[in-house]
């Protein structure tokens, strides 16, 4: 199979083919960048050309993993050259018809693409996860604190990271004011009450899940390169025991829990949601417990690739 990957030199973008790399059925990669970045990426220990968004040839798939406005722009010239786009920006993921896929969790709605399907919010991702494991208990009421890692703004949220550890400013920064020594407890244009990024945690968590859940998250940047971390709080229609939300969690995939404190830093490079420090308040049906993971691999190219993998599997 021939797969291109759009946005191949950023962060999402290399590791989704560090990924890519290791499936044998992945004969040919296509990477495509845009203004600033690399001429040739490695690929199976060979120089691979990147290209320009021209001259598009036939592939099997298409990874997006650009911002929403550019994704939007250049869909109808790839939809053309493909028979199926996977796109990790937020442009798609609220419209109709358009299947927002988290593999462990909504699968059943893969088979309705139509040559695209949208991969969700590295936030969404995380939250989305433990929830369908304990579905069952009829989650009602979702606080969320999130501790989000500024590679989630990519590369330039990296290097503002640097730079200011250094004592430098950096003019490219996405970030509204100094993130070394520091956090912000705004991600994206606050309208309603919440920001960009909150809102896409609530209506993202309703489409995946299928029900009209109370969310109420409140996201914060913080001075960590990789890994998000979250403290969740879920108030329960259904009693709980500790004993059986902490089966639930060991009994579904991609969740691992650990007795001992998770942090960001053990959880580099790994696939799965970390949790710890679970507590059951059994009288009052409600539950607390923080998880980490890895943003850059399951929040994006992880997901994205085991989308396209369940995918090449069923031909």
């Amino acid at each position: 199979m021939k797969a291109g990957v759009v946005g191949a030199t950023g962060v999402v973008g290399k590791t989704l083919i560090k990924l890519l790399e290791k499936d044998k059925r992945i004969k040919e990669i296509i990477p495509f960048s845009g203004g600033r970045s690399e001429k040739y990426l490695d690929f199976r220990k060979k120089k691979i050309e990147v290209r320009k968004i021209k001259d598009i040839p036939e592939m099997d798939f298409v990874f997006f993993c650009v911002e929403a406005d550019i994704a939007e722009n250049i869909f109808p010239i790839f939809h053309k050259k493909s028979k199926l786009i996977i796109d990790n920006s937020s442009a798609f993921r609220l419209r109709k018809g358009i299947p927002l896929i988290v593999p462990e969790v909504n699968p059943e709605d893969i088979s309705r693409h139509k040559g695209l399907i949208a991969n969700p919010n590295c936030s969404t991702i995380q939250l989305v996860i433990p929830l369908k494991a304990l579905e069952k208990f009829k989650p009602h009421y979702i606080f969320v604190a999130t501790y989000q890692s500024v590679s989630g703004a990519g590369k330039d949220g990296i290097e503002a990271l640097k730079r200011e550890r250094n004592g430098r400013k950096y003019k490219n920064s996405p970030f509204d004011t100094r993130i070394h020594d520091n956090l912000i407890p705004k991600i994206g244009e606050i309208k309603q009450g919440h920001s960009k990024e909150e809102w896409k945690m609530i209506l993202e968590t309703r489409k995946i899940l299928k029900k009209k859940f109370q969310v109420y998250p409140t996201c914060v940047r913080v001075p960590v390169e990789n890994c998000h971390s979250q403290s969740v709080f879920i108030k329960f229609k259904e009693n709980v025991k500790e004993n059986t939300i902490l089966k639930a969690f060991e009994n579904f995939p991609s969740i691992k829990i650990q007795k001992n404190i998770i942090t960001p830093l053990q959880v580099k490079g790994k696939d799965e949601v970390y949790i710890s420090r679970i507590r059951v308040y059994e009288r009052t049906k409600t539950l607390s417990f923080f998880s980490v993971f890895d943003n850059l691999r399951k929040g994006a190219a992880t997901n994205a690739y085991q989308i396209g993998k369940i995918i090449w599997e069923g031909n």
